[in-house]
């Protein structure tokens, strides 16, 4: 797959990948039957259903669209895909509710393993479709769209989205990319935001980057800037 140009879907999958990858770890580490410590894995697995929904409209509202004038097949294709994952979802929401209205503990034990079966599914078919969606929606917006169209598709996206959800977001994605990523995208944000925009990306960084990648941030940019 050609990487040289710009990737409409890298930072959010990497978030999102890292997302269920955390989760996934997490549910395996659960014992459902106490409640205090499932309730963790319950309040978590109800974030990552809200934000593949989300993930989701903005794909419907946004990216199908710019690809439907080309290619109305793969199109149908994807949008079919949504409903098989919105019913994955469904399903594993119907035993996040199940379980939280039990107060049996052998019962808790059972929809915590009807919770993980459900979730292994979920994250099958998403790391599944994220690749398909990297692989085929691409070739098609890389064929008909300049790199600065996808960009302003992508700012098209990003001003429609929580405050609250976004710089969760950010943060996903400062954890989940590798350094050359993110030196690139806050650069970008750098040179094309307000500066109290970057200067809360960069706090953000500091907050959550180990030391050693903060200092290669720090330096990367330094160096970006310049050849900027």
């Amino acid at each position: 797959m050609q990487q040289s140009r710009y990737n409409i879907f890298n930072l959010i999958h990497k978030a999102l990948r890292s997302l269920l990858y955390e989760t996934a770890t997490l549910i395996q580490q659960t014992d459902f039957n106490n409640r205090d410590e499932a309730i963790v894995v319950i309040n978590r697995l109800e974030k990552v259903l809200y934000y593949f929904d989300k993930h989701a409209e903005h794909e419907d509202n946004f990216i199908l669209p710019a690809i439907e004038r080309y290619a109305k097949d793969l199109v149908d294709a994807f949008e079919n895909e949504h409903v098989v994952d919105h019913a994955l979802a469904q399903s594993l929401r119907m035993a996040i509710d199940s379980w939280k209205q039990t107060e049996d503990a052998v019962e808790m034990i059972e929809l915590g393993r009807s919770i993980f079966y459900d979730f292994n599914a979920f994250i099958a078919f998403n790391l599944t479709h994220m690749n398909k969606e990297e692989d085929l929606l691409n070739a098609v917006l890389w064929k008909y769209y300049t790199d600065l169209e996808l960009m302003q598709i992508t700012q098209a996206l990003i001003s429609t989205i929580p405050p609250e959800d976004l710089f969760d977001q950010s943060r996903r994605m400062m954890i989940s990319i590798n350094k050359e990523e993110l030196i690139t995208w806050l650069t970008g944000i750098k040179l094309k935001a307000p500066q109290e925009i970057f200067t809360l990306h960069m706090k953000m960084a500091e907050d959550v980057l180990p030391e050693k990648r903060w200092q290669e941030l720090n330096a990367g940019l330094r160096h970006g800037l310049v050849q900027a």
